[in-house]
């Protein structure tokens, strides 16, 4: 160590020698005192006598001052910038010294808990795993031990972070540079890691300690275990700290620095939500998990429905006319909401007026949204925020359907991606330059599964190549993967959360839909530092929850496993189920006129006589869905008393070719188990059958289901697909059409076409087992999740016709998966005709909204038939007569238990 010189003055005079010296003078000069009288003056000159020398006065020649010896300073052997301090010390003079008993002043590092009074610095350190690590915190006492190498599980620290010994009393087993920390994690699975707080990134999992979180933007630092101070002891204390205020930053680890953002997902206060909101009061949904969002410093929501005066809550399952209540704001306003995104496809759900209306609404309470506008220029304008000199940028748009919820030069809605790209991409590129974060946020395409499509990696990945630092989609209803990028990778810190699923919304029909994530982003000295991920599950249809540890863990892995690789993009596995058992045509003497007793049967499925028997064809699943057997659902819209027919669809294929689905995967079944949900119908045919337009109307896209045109739950699922949108609307919405699995086109994208026109040839492209034309029917918008069943579209056949039906409760909840069989009355008794379950839990079916069936039997040739429905030991049987050409409609009442 060194000390400053501190200069110490004696004064040495020889009062003896300065004495002698006068002595010596005046006795030079005198005369004694008994000398005669003065002689008479002689007339002749007397000569003048020689003058008698008198020695010089004595000078004075003090004694030399010794060279001070300078102070002695001991500083801590590893403390973040250390080196700083040396330099600072040894320029003042001050040695430096490694013995701390040598030094009087010793600068040492203390648990911050311990330390009363001024401070040099404080320094914080989080322990690490990588980010997609399930594990949330862990014991000071663990840690110790792993400290020094005691656990089976290794501790890596890097050499910034080695100071830590003060607290545990010895060096680390294992030291690594900063630069070899998350590899070095990658590699050993159990291992984790402590660097100092200011240099963390998104790659890295922050760990609470002792149940303390160094993220926490509440936290009371001296309560933190690894919060370490530097301070001064010693008897030169006082000129050291004198010396070295200033030179080390404060803190790495400022509060009036650091700024947390909470991203949420699908905010929907309609149908189930506002029903529970409205028996159980406005801030109901926001009771559990307010306090923890609104600790926030910006909190953020995306709200995918307008806010009109009055909206009457409708309760029914496929209800997709959204909107909230004026006091719902009290739910938005609980979780302490600072921002809103307005970027969902029900914007619009009440017309330009209700948008109107919505855009008021907010803007009179003061409420800062971004993503939709009175007009496209506003809808897209970015929102500007700061906090704790943090500086943010927000932009949020619509990457899908319908065309009536995008904004419009004079119209409102929401900012269209597509149409506003290159804007879009010029705005982040610039608003990167001028804020810290920018975070753009979109409404994608929906697929109900954690991994990202293909198109949807590459067109967030683009998004923070431009330069943005939070991408996220606000689409999902279930959790989607998560990127995070270090401070290494090109374009520094950020992470992209592909989807976050619901917040606020009714769908409890499955177990991923209940799940949501929270994302809480870090952002300190204007770099993001850590995202967090907060889960949660929702009960009672708008109550989310916190999820319990083992819920969470599942959450967590299933979108840590989903996450796409970055050299490459995902692929879906496709596997290949064995075909379900021939179709089976089989007679009973049972039932009779009066009564039937059903079969035990499960598969027997004869055609109809007026057809051609279909080959058995079905499109193969990405992962088949486990038989849930059947089950209640949520509440299903009630049928029109008179419910409107709209067969007006010409069958895809010529008279002379077969025109009837296979009815052993008809629409929104699995083929007891096999395949995924079914989202349409098969018409068999050899390959080169010539397809025929359904209507007149205009080529949406004629190609192959690649990455940039999904029209599936995935890539390749279709093949070569035709997508139609008819000029012939219903209801005042869009209706298309979805020719899947084709050989070949006649015609092109943007091309219009006249019904019973050649479009193609009938292929097996795809995902499919022998060739055949997968049809659909969507309404509204053209996505996987806007279907219908098709056979209530197609024109009856001669001498055909159909049964749609329900199956609910007394509340009108739906039965999923509940097995009927009909028996058609003949002269010689009667005999099982098909077996057939009402549709699977899918939220993309959709039922009629005249017929609001859950169940249909197609292609019935006409005549006596019975319908029998059994739920465990309970039975009930429904006579139904079919009209060639016409619709018969069935409704079986059966309460749960």
């Amino acid at each position: 160590m060194r000390i400053f010189p501190a200069t110490r003055h004696r004064k040495h005079i020889s009062f003896f020698v300065l004495l002698l010296a006068l002595t010596l003078a005046l006795g030079a000069c005198s005369l004694p005192t008994d000398s005669p009288p003065t002689p008479t003056p002689l007339a002749t000159p007397i000569p003048t006598t020689e003058p008698i020398s008198v020695p010089p006065t004595a000078t004075l020649t003090p004694e030399p001052t010794p060279t001070p010896e300078p102070l002695r300073v001991s500083l801590p052997d590893a403390w973040p910038q250390v080196e700083r301090l040396t330099a600072a010390l040894e320029d003042a003079g001050f040695v430096v010294v490694e013995d701390a008993g040598e030094a009087s002043a010793v600068v040492r590092a203390l648990p911050l808990s311990e330390v009363a009074g001024d401070v040099l610095a404080r320094r914080v350190f989080a322990v690490v795993a990588p980010f997609t690590t399930v594990r949330d915190e862990i014991t000071l006492a663990e840690l110790q031990e792993r400290w020094s190498g005691q656990a089976a599980a290794p501790l890596l620290v890097t050499e910034q972070a080695a100071g830590l010994a003060t607290l545990f009393g010895a060096e680390p087993a294992q030291i690594i540079s900063a630069s070899d920390l998350l590899a070095q994690l990658d590699q050993q699975p159990d291992a984790l890691g402590i660097l100092p707080f200011d240099q963390l990134d998104p790659t890295f999992k922050v760990l609470a300690v002792d149940g303390v979180n160094p993220l926490d933007n509440q936290l009371a630092i001296e309560t933190y275990p690894l919060a370490l101070a530097l301070m001064v002891d010693g008897p030169d204390a006082a000129e050291v700290v004198s010396h070295l205020q200033g030179v080390l930053p404060a803190s790495n680890r400022e509060p009036d620095r650091l700024t947390t953002l909470v991203m949420t997902g699908v905010t929907a206060m309609s149908r189930g939500t506002a029903a529970r909101m409205e028996k159980k009061g406005y801030t109901y949904p926001a009771a559990v998990i307010s306090d923890t969002l609104r600790a926030a410093d910006i909190t953020h929501v995306s709200n995918e429905v307008p806010f009109i005066d009055g909206c009457k809550v409708n309760n029914t399952y496929m209800n997709l006319v959204l909107c909230s209540d004026y006091p719902y704001w009290q739910t938005l306003e609980a979780i302490g909401t600072d921002i809103v995104g307005l970027s969902g496809n029900h914007v619009n759900d009440f017309g330009r007026e209700g948008a109107r209306e919505s855009l008021a609404f907010y803007r009179s309470n003061d409420i800062p949204i971004y993503g939709s506008g009175l007009n496209e220029e506003e809808a897209c304008a970015p929102l500007r925020w700061e906090h704790n000199g943090n500086t943010f940028a927000f932009i949020a748009a619509l990457a899908w359907w319908p065309e009536e919820a995008w904004a419009t030069d004079t119209e409102p809605g929401a900012c269209n991606f597509y149409n506003n790209l290159d804007r879009i991409l010029d705005d982040i590129r610039t608003l990167s330059e001028e804020v810290d974060i920018v975070s753009i946020e979109l409404q994608y395409r929906e697929t109900y599964k954690p991994y990202p499509t293909k198109d949807q990696v590459a067109d967030f990945r683009m998004l923070r190549r431009a330069g943005a630092d939070i991408v996220t989609g606000v689409q999902s209803h279930v959790p989607q993967a998560m990127e995070p990028y270090g401070e290494v990778d090109p374009g520094g810190s950020g992470i992209i959360a592909y989807g976050l699923g619901n917040l606020f919304f009714d769908q409890m029909e499955d177990w991923d839909t209940r799940t949501g994530l929270i994302a809480r982003h870090t952002i300190v000295d204007g770099r993001l530092i850590s995202t967090e991920i907060l889960t949660t599950v929702l009960e009672d249809y708008a109550q989310p929850r916190w999820a319990t540890p083992e819920e969470r863990a599942g959450i967590l892995r299933k979108i840590f496993k989903a996450a796409p690789k970055r050299d490459a993009l995902p692929t879906e596995p496709t596997p290949s189920p064995a075909p379900p058992p021939p179709i089976q045509e089989e007679t009973t003497p049972e039932p009779t006129q009066e009564a039937a007793n059903e079969s035990e049967r499960t598969s027997a499925v004869p055609t109809p006589e007026s057809g051609p028997t279909p080959i058995n064809i079905h499109a193969l699943a990405v992962e088949a869905p486990e038989p849930a057997g059947p089950h209640v659902g949520l509440p299903w819209p009630a049928p029109e008393d008179l419910p409107e027919s709209h067969n007006w669809l010409a069958r895809p294929t010529a008279p002379e070719h077969n025109q009837i689905p296979a009815a052993t995967y008809a629409f929104g079944g699995t083929a007891n188990g096999a395949y995924r949900i079914h989202h349409g119908a098969d018409i068999a045919n050899p390959v080169g059958t010539p397809l025929l337009a359904p209507a007149s109307g205009v080529v949406v896209y004629a190609g192959p289901d690649d990455a940039t045109h999904v029209y599936g739950p995935y890539p390749n699922f279709y093949g070569r697909l035709l997508l139609l949108q008819l000029d012939q609307a219903y209801r005042d919405q869009s209706v298309y059409t979805l020719y899947g699995h084709m050989q070949a086109f006649s015609v092109e994208t943007g091309q219009r076409v006249d019904r019973g026109q050649q479009v193609g040839l009938t292929g097996m492209t795809g995902i499919a087992i022998g060739p055949h034309v997968h049809v659909e029917v969507r309404i509204g918008q053209p996505g996987y999740d806007q279907v219908y069943n098709p056979d209530l579209w197609l024109e009856p056949l001669p001498g055909l016709g159909t049964i749609a039906g329900q199956v609910v409760t007394s509340d009108g909840r739906v039965w999923h998966g509940a097995r009927l069989h009909l028996y058609r009355f003949e002269e010689s008794g009667s005999r099982l005709f098909r077996i057939l379950d009402t549709y699977a839990e899918d939220p993309g079916l959709r039922p009629d909204f005249g017929y609001a069936e859950n169940f249909v039997f197609a292609n019935i040739p006409a005549g006596a038939y019975q319908l029998v429905l059994r739920l465990g030991d309970r039975t009930r049987r429904q006579n139904v007569q079919v009209e060639a050409g016409q619709t018969t409609t069935a409704r079986f009442v059966v309460e749960p238990g």
